[in-house]
């Protein structure tokens, strides 16, 4: 049984990516940070550093106020669970390579559909590569995170659809709507909503919004974010990163 009684979610932007992408970019600067170093609050798992995927990083990394704010959503959940980071920072190679993988799947899903409506199916769950700085992957900004909980034991909670799943019940208020329309959950159903909650009402208090097809994904300081927030500007711009330490000779 749940020991934490939350909200309902409801109210879900759904802004499309061009109002999105209109909204002006103004860096605040924030490095990148590694998001592994307070194990007794939070899990770091790079889960596509995992797959092997090419220019994926070995640990997730984020800038230093979404850090912060993880932080504050870890404190808000029961004292047996902790989040788990799944990926933060996302370089344009692996941005590259999961639009693709997505694109290309879709495209077999559906292969009477033209480029255009299968670009548009496959950005419900992975943004465009950037082509221009001011339309930036969210991930590549580092102030987008994928996220998920689980209990000191190890074992991640239930949310009804596996991680990174393209299909409508990854959407965050899946099982929300169909309450809505008067369809009965089942025990897995019930449980699967609860974390979805759960979830959803301790990042949304830390000051994250969420992208509304994915339950998993959230971000702070973004176009989305200031969109959402109804900020002037998002505070993180794309950024670029390396962990080669000469990298920062050209910076002295």
């Amino acid at each position: 049984m749940p020991d934490k009684i939350v909200p309902p979610i409801h109210g879900l932007s759904e802004a499309s990516w061009e109002s999105v992408y209109a909204v002006p970019c103004t860096d605040s600067h924030e490095e990148l940070v590694p998001l592994s170093l307070a194990p007794e609050h939070m899990l770091s798992r790079s889960i596509y550093f995992e797959r092997q995927i090419a220019g994926a990083l070995p640990e997730c990394y984020a800038r230093e106020g979404v850090l912060e704010r993880l932080l504050h959503a870890s404190s808000l959940l029961p004292s047996h669970l902790r989040l788990v980071v799944l990926d933060g920072w996302r370089s344009t190679q692996v941005q590259s390579f999961l639009f693709t993988e997505c694109t290309n799947a879709f495209s077999t899903m559906h292969p009477d559909e033209t480029e255009e409506e299968i670009s548009r199916k496959a950005q419900q769950y992975v943004a465009k590569p950037m082509t221009d700085i001011t339309m930036p992957a969210p991930h590549s900004t580092g102030g987008a995170i994928d996220i998920t909980i689980a209990d000191k034991a190890g074992k991640k909670l239930f949310f009804g659809a596996p991680f990174d799943f393209p299909n409508e019940i990854s959407s965050t208020d899946y099982f929300e709507k169909k309450l809505e329309q008067n369809e009965k959950l089942t025990a897995k159903e019930e449980e699967a909503l609860y974390n979805r909650r759960l979830l959803y009402f301790v990042m949304t208090q830390a000051g994250f919004v969420n992208f509304h097809c994915e339950w998993w994904h959230y971000e702070y300081g973004t176009q989305r974010w200031a969109l959402d927030t109804r900020a002037d500007h998002a505070i993180y711009a794309p950024i670029s990163f390396s962990l080669d330490p000469y990298n920062h000779l050209k910076d002295i």
